[in-house]
């Protein structure tokens, strides 16, 4: 399991000199975020010309992790960055709740309509993890995807 790597710290010039170019967002923290939180994601890899595949991928990972927080967490907004250098597109959602425990995949029974979120992350992220966010104010759950070809 990816949880355990730590976060790749940024700086203006991404990692080993690689350009880095960055992109967010936020939203009330409701269900019907969900869907806009996809298609924001969806609208920004277009329009960094990132293949159909990433995009796909991506709005999976938007999807499972604006959805936990809206769920599991007392957020009123969550926030979305994206970051994408040559090699991967970098994913965090940051949400403002109180509900900051363990950040686990569980394991769904056949007959469970939910339970299998975080087991897709898993399959389609390079590495995932969790971290909390500045001051104390919520958390941060962050996902890599390696751009296809890498």
């Amino acid at each position: 399991m990816a949880l355990s790597r730590p976060a790749i710290p940024l700086t203006p010039s991404g990692p080993a000199g690689a350009s880095v170019r960055h992109e967010g967002f936020e939203l009330p923290a409701h269900a019907t975020a969900v869907a806009d939180a996809r298609e924001k994601v969806r609208g920004q890899v277009r329009s960094w010309g990132l293949p159909e595949e990433l995009e796909h991928a991506a709005q999976l990972v938007v999807s499972e992790f604006f959805t936990n927080a809206v769920v599991h967490t007392d957020s009123c907004r969550v926030r979305c960055r994206l970051q994408v250098c040559e090699r991967w597109l970098r994913i965090e959602v940051c949400d403002e709740g109180a509900g900051r425990g363990e950040v686990l995949p569980r394991s769904a029974a056949p007959g469970d309509v939910n339970g299998r979120g975080l087991q897709l992350v898993n399959a389609v992220a390079k590495t995932w993890g969790v971290r909390s966010e500045e001051a104390d104010s919520g958390r941060v759950v962050w996902a890599e995807l390696s751009l296809p070809g890498l």
